[in-house]
């Protein structure tokens, strides 16, 4: 009785709570969450946001002149341009806007990149004749969890558009304890995050994962739970604590008996 009465308890103190039961599974959901849906088109190309820095090149005269934003003034025979701007990134600062030079605070974050040179050709059409604008981005990243017992990496993109199968490639792959049926892509503000779910163990789940990354982007693939595994690593701490008990109360009896 002492012995079943003993395992009842080891097995009520193991599954007392899903965090005892292993703790150490992030991003857990309910089964009636709900996951947001994907939107396809131009919508899935990446857009700037916070942080993000960019290197902005302004041409005059539809491309005669060079102006560089982040480096010297490269002159092309033109009285034009012996205008130069400094040789500083723009950063897409908290509240989304950029500060560039003679326009000033702009709106940035949210735009394409296609859509941020047409915004800037226009409000620098006050300032030279037919400007021509192109942006490259840097610093970009996304993290990357890719499983139970690996360890989670910050990717820096590779491509303008780089999607989920790229930054899983540059941690090697989903480890072999996670799930590719259960890959999560966390978006947005923490506070009140898109949350999308992909299934990438079919080859119909890799047309969702060719959508792009955005910077900040979280990429969590669920580990898989093995049940007999997360029951001995969890129940060896309290068989170890009731061995030891059950020692001492041996011993002390021993002693007692030794004692008469």
């Amino acid at each position: 009785m002492k012995k079943a009465y003993l395992i009842s308890l080891a097995f009520l103190l193991v599954f007392s709570s899903c965090a005892t039961f292993n703790p150490s599974v992030m991003f857990r959901d309910h089964p009636d969450f709900h996951y947001d849906k994907f939107v396809t088109g131009p919508d899935s190309l990446y857009r700037l946001a916070e942080n993000d820095i960019l290197n902005v090149r302004i041409l005059t005269n539809n491309g005669e002149n060079l102006i560089n934003v982040t480096g010297d003034v490269e002159n092309t025979g033109s009285s034009e341009s012996n205008n130069q701007f400094g040789g500083i990134p723009i950063l897409v600062e908290f509240d989304g806007t950029s500060k560039l030079p003679l326009i000033g605070r702009v709106k940035l974050a949210g735009l394409t990149r296609r859509e941020a040179e047409d915004k800037l050709q226009d409000l620098y059409k006050g300032q030279y004749k037919d400007p021509y604008v192109t942006i490259t981005l840097s610093n970009r990243k996304v993290m990357v969890f890719p499983g139970a017992n690996s360890n989670a990496k910050v990717v820096h993109f590779t491509s303008d558009n780089m999607n989920l199968l790229q930054a899983l490639a540059e941690v090697g792959g989903i480890s072999n304890t996670g799930r590719a049926k259960k890959v999560k892509l966390i978006r947005g503000d923490l506070k009140n995050p898109k949350v999308y779910r992909i299934d990438l163990s079919t080859l119909e789940g890799m047309k969702e994962a060719d959508l792009a990354l955005q910077s900040g982007d979280i990429i969590y693939v669920d580990p898989y739970e093995d049940p007999a595994l997360i029951f001995g690593r969890n129940i060896t701490p309290y068989l170890t604590a009731i061995t030891s008990v059950a020692a001492v109360i041996t011993s002390v009896a021993l002693i007692i008996a030794l004692t008469k």
